[in-house]
């Protein structure tokens, strides 16, 4: 999903706007970005935008996904659910596709951009998705593995 230069390009001019409107309503994206100080809400939300821009002009979903990956163990470490990161992540990409939206109004460079960040925002819910369902597969796998040593029972 490698985006034109010009697509990346309009993202990066848009990016300082996105970033003030997310600062203005993280406490409603994310209860736990409200009780953090600005410095250290701009350096979370800057760093998925950071990352949003390499990957509109990349397209490397490997990278995307390991990106995902440690995001979501950072937030892990900070008692966040899953569920909390997928519906802070979507609604960053909301609100990048909004802002795209708005100041790109009747150009069709705004509609691809707006389009655009429309996708990679369905393609992060996916991808956080699968990363669950791993985990989950991973855990179920240890429980049948420790159920399995229970059933044999204590080694003489």
């Amino acid at each position: 999903m490698s985006a034109p230069p010009p697509l990346a390009k309009a993202y990066e001019t848009l990016r300082a706007k996105i970033l003030q409107r997310l600062l203005d309503m993280r406490t409603t994206i994310d209860p736990a970005l409200g009780r953090l100080d600005e410095v250290s809400a701009r350096a979370q939300i800057s760093a998925v935008l950071d990352h949003l821009g390499n990957f509109l002009a990349t397209g490397d979903l490997g990278l995307h996904r390991a990106f995902l990956h440690t995001f979501m163990a950072m937030r892990a470490a900070e008692a966040q659910s899953p569920a909390a990161v997928l519906a802070m992540l979507v609604a960053i990409g909301d609100t990048a596709a909004q802002v795209a939206q708005e100041e790109g109004a009747g150009t069709l460079l705004g509609s691809e951009l707006t389009l655009l960040l429309t996708r990679v925002t369905t393609s992060t819910a996916r991808a956080i998705n699968d990363l669950i369902a791993e985990e989950l597969d991973r855990r179920l796998g240890q429980w049948h593995e420790l159920a399995a040593i229970e059933r044999k029972g204590p080694r003489a």
